[in-house]
C-alpha cells in the first residue's frame, strides 16, 4: 500500500508506529536489531567476491569476531570493483549507482551501489523523517499529499536526488522546480526558479543543505528585504500577493527587514550537511520554524534524523551497523597511518564526546567497517524528557584531514599539494584550515611561507595560489561558481606569512604545525608567531 493511501485509510497511531516505532526501542533492543541485521549482511558478504576479499575468506560467527577479524576500510579498498561497476562481485544486485566527489582520491568521483532492499529501507526511513519533520510532539504529524516542496539539493546521480525519485511511488509531492526542469539548470538557476515558483504559488516544505539555506535566507533579507524584487513577479497568486503586500507594509511601517516567515508558513523545514548546528538558530528566526536535521551520504544512505524536539539526531537501526572511533583514537590514526584505532558500539558511548563514524551498510550494501570521514558529537546517551533510550547526536564536520566548504568543495593535503605544484611558486611550508567570518560563512584560510631567496614573489604569491585553487575547484566541482555567486564572497583566503614563522612555531611547541585543520590552540600560537591577530576565525574543531 502506498504511503499516501495509508494516510487516508490508517489511523495516525498506526502510521506513527510503523515508521517511527524505532524511537520506542530500549538500547538493548536497538543493539539486538543491529547485531541480527549485521549477521544477515555477513552471510551475504560471504557469498560474493568483494565480501570474500574484505572478510579474508573467513565467515565471522559473531559480532565480536567480525570486529576483531575485519580491518577498518576506506574507499581505496573498493575502488577497483566499484569504479568499474562490477555488479557480479557484490553482495546484492544494484538497482542504482550514486556518485559523489572523492576528496584526496586518485579519481574525481566515488560511486556507490544501492540494492533493492537498501532502497526500500531508505524509502521507509525517509518517510519516517517526513513524519517527524511535521511533528511537534510524539505521535503528532501533518503530512499533506500534493504539498509544494522547494527542493534545493542536487539531482541524481547524487544521493540527495533520491528523495524525489523515491517519493514518486509513495506520495504525490509538487517539487519546485519540477525535477525534469531542474536537471537542465545550474544549481543557482535551480534555486532562483524554485523561489520564483514558491513566491508565486506558496510552498509547504523546504529541503536543503544547511549552508545554502542560510545563504538563501540572508540573500532574501539583504536583497529583497523591502520586497522590491519579489513584487515584480508576474503571475503571483492572489493569496501570495496579499501576504507579500502585507509583509512589505509591516516592514516599512516598523522599519524592520521583511523575513521569509512573513510570506511562507511551512509545514516542514529540513536541513542536511555541514555546520547545521551553527546555522539553525538564524534559520529559525528567519522562517519561524526550527529546522529538523537529517544525516546521510552517498556511501551510508540515510542514517539519522532529529525528532520532534529538534535537539539531536537518532540513527536508524536498520540502515547501517554503527561503530564509533573516539576523537583521541581518530587523531592518532591520522598522525600514525599504520595505527588501527579502537571502535565502540552504540551502547558504549559517552555523552559530549566526539566520534568518527564507521559503518557497515546493511541490506546488501557493499561497505564494510568503512570510515566515511564524518564526525559526530554524542549529545546524550538517553533522553528522559522525550522518553528516548538511545543516544542522540549532532553532526560536527568532516574528519580534520578534510576541509569542506559549504558542502561544495572538499579538499585534502593531496589537492593543495597539486595546486602548489601547478603554481610553480617557491613555497617552503603551508597550512590550511576551515574558518568562518562574522556572517557565519565558511571559507578556506591558507597560510604559506616562501623560500628565503624569493621574498620578491610575496606580493603575487597569494593571488596566484588563489587562482590555481579556484581553477582546481572549477575543474572538479561544477557548482563551485554557483557557490561563489550564492554566498557573494570568495571562499578562499591566502595569507603569506613572514619567513621563519613555521620554524618559530615548531620551536615554541616542539612539533610541526598540522597542515590541515590544526588544533585551535596551535592556530592561535601560530598566528602570534606570524604577528597576526590571535583571534581570527573559528573552525568546527575549536
Amino acid at each position: 500500500m502506498k504511503f499516501e493511501e495509508k494516510l487516508r485509510r490508517e489511523t495516525p497511531e498506526m502510521i506513527w508506529q510503523e515508521y517511527c516505532g524505532f524511537l520506542d526501542l530500549s538500547i538493548e533492543e536497538y543493539i539486538k536489531i543491529q547485531n541480527s541485521l549485521l549477521m544477515e549482511q555477513i552471510n551475504l558478504l560471504s557469498k560474493c567476491r568483494l565480501g570474500n576479499y574484505l572478510l579474508h575468506g573467513k565467515v565471522p560467527r559473531s559480532v565480536d569476531e567480525f570486529r576483531q577479524m575485519v580491518p577498518l576500510t576506506t574507499y581505496e579498498d573498493y575502488a577497483d570493483t566499484l569504479l568499474m561497476r562490477r555488479s557480479e562481485e557484490l553482495p546484492s544486485e544494484p538497482l542504482v549507482w550514486l556518485e559523489t566527489t572523492w576528496e584526496g582520491g586518485n579519481y574525481p568521483k566515488k560511486v556507490a551501489p544501492y540494492s533493492k532492499e537498501m532502497l526500500d529501507t531508505y524509502t521507509h526511513n525517509l518517510l519516517a523523517a517526513m513524519l517527524l519533520s511535521t511533528s511537534q510532539r510524539r505521535g503528532n504529524f501533518r503530512v499533506r499529499p500534493h504539498s509544494k516542496v522547494l527542493y534545493t539539493l542536487a539531482p541524481m546521480p547524487y544521493a540527495t536526488g533520491l528523495f524525489p525519485e523515491l517519493m514518486k511511488g509513495e506520495v504525490d509531492l509538487c517539487f519546485m522546480p519540477p525535477v525534469k526542469e531542474a536537471l537542465s539548470m545550474s544549481f543557482s538557476e535551480q534555486m532562483a526558479r524554485g523561489f520564483e515558483l514558491a513566491v508565486k504559488h506558496d510552498m509547504n516544505q523546504f529541503f536543503g543543505m544547511s549552508s545554502i539555506l542560510y545563504y538563501i535566507s540572508k540573500n532574501l533579507l539583504n536583497g529583497t528585504g523591502t520586497g522590491e524584487g519579489l513584487g515584480k513577479l508576474y503571475g503571483i497568486s492572489p493569496v501570495m500577493l496579499f501576504r507579500l503586500l502585507r509583509a512589505r507594509y509591516r516592514s516599512r511601517r516598523d522599519k524592520v527587514p521583511m523575513l521569509p516567515k512573513d510570506i511562507f508558513k511551512l509545514d516542514a523545514f529540513v536541513c542536511v550537511g555541514n555546520d547545521s548546528t551553527l546555522y539553525k538558530p538564524e534559520l529559525e528566526r528567519c522562517w519561524g520554524i526550527k529546522p529538523m536535521e537529517i544525516a546521510g551520504g552517498t556511501e551510508p544512505t540515510l542514517i539519522g534524523t532529529e525528532t520532534w524536539s529538534r535537539d539531536g539526531m537518532v540513527l536508524y537501526p536498520d540502515a547501517c551497523f554503527y561503530e564509533f572511533i573516539p576523537e583521541k583514537e581518530m587523531r592518532r590514526s591520522l598522525d600514525e597511518p599504520g595505527y588501527s584505532p579502537r571502535t565502540y558500539l552504540m551502547n558504549e558511548l559517552n555523552a559530549n564526546q566526539l566520534y568518527e563514524l564507521v559503518i557497515t551498510v546493511l541490506k546488501g550494501g557493499s561497505f564494510v567497517r568503512y570510515r566515511i570521514g564524518d564526525v559526530y558529537r554524542c549529545l546524550r546517551v538517553t533522553n528522559p524528557q522525550d522518553k528516548l533510550d538511545i543516544p542522540q547526536f549532532e553532526f560536527v564536520d568532516r574528519t580534520p584531514d578534510v576541509i569542506d566548504i559549504g558542502g561544495f568543495t572538499r579538499i585534502t593535503t593531496k589537492e593543495i599539494s597539486k595546486v602548489i605544484e601547478m603554481s610553480r611558486l617557491p613555497i617552503k611550508q603551508w597550512c590550511a584550515l576551515k574558518e568562518y567570518n562574522s556572517d557565519k560563512q565558511a571559507f578556506l584560510q591558507m597560510f604559506v611561507e616562501l623560500q628565503e631567496n624569493s621574498l620578491g614573489a610575496q606580493a603575487a604569491a597569494a593571488e596566484i595560489i588563489k587562482e590555481h585553487l579556484s581553477v582546481y575547484f572549477r575543474h572538479y566541482d561544477q557548482d563551485y561558481v554557483s557557490l561563489k555567486k550564492l554566498i557573494q564572497m570568495d571562499p578562499l583566503k591566502v595569507t603569506v606569512v613572514r619567513n621563519g614563522s613555521f620554524r618559530a612555531f615548531e620551536e615554541l611547541r616542539g612539533y610541526h604545525l598540522r597542515s590541515i585543520n590544526p588544533p585551535a590552540s596551535d592556530v592561535v600560537d601560530f598566528r602570534s608567531q606570524c604577528s597576526l591577530p590571535r583571534s581570527g576565525g573559528v573552525n568546527a574543531w575549536q
